[in-house]
């Protein structure tokens, strides 16, 4: 048995010298009992990202987790923190309120009536939603749409009230703080 790693170049170990690897697996006596791991992979809070070269091509890896880095990937996240920050600033000049969004708190914007945490999202109204307001807006009966969303748990009832964006604008007016 060896007392040290092997080292192959090609099939010769540069440690030993032993030519080919079934010469070294004939040195180790044969395992009757595995171990096993109990220690999981932890992945990379944040990656440290190296490039790597070959003779051909050249990508880029994390120097921790060895994870290929994906530009899609990479590109979405900060295409979707600008469509965020856009939708503040339209919020802001289109409802009156003022955007206080990089400040750390949870609200987003506000007004004299309103604080506001903003959610965008690239995709359309989910079906519940377009579908209540389209069936809403086929009685012509000059009140506002609106949706009552509930939800049931044993703890008590949330109910959530959905107005859109023009309905609330001809009810409340353009909502600005008076300190703006």
């Amino acid at each position: 048995m060896t007392d040290h790693e092997h080292n192959w170049y090609g099939t010769v170990c540069l440690v030993c010298g032993i030519e080919n690897i079934d010469a070294a697996l004939a040195t180790v006596p044969s395992a009757t009992e595995t171990a096993t791991s109990t220690a999981t992979v932890r992945k990379c809070v944040r990656h440290q990202w190296a490039f790597t070269r070959t003779e051909w091509e050249t990508w880029e890896t994390c120097r921790r987790c060895y994870k290929v880095k994906d530009p899609v990937a990479s590109r979405r996240g900060k295409s979707n923190a600008r469509l965020g920050k856009d939708q503040e600033r339209r919020a802001e000049r289109r409802y009156g309120w003022e955007k206080i969004g990089e400040r750390g708190e949870k609200t987003d914007l506000r007004g004299t009536f309103a604080k506001v945490q903003m959610k965008a999202s690239r995709r359309p109204p989910p079906a519940l939603i377009r579908d209540t307001f389209a069936g809403l807006d086929a009685t012509k009966d000059g009140r506002v749409a609106l949706l009552l969303l509930s939800y049931i748990q044993p703890t008590g009832t949330q109910d959530f009230i959905v107005i859109r964006g023009e309905d609330w604008i001809s009810l409340h007016g353009v909502d600005k703080p008076e300190d703006a």
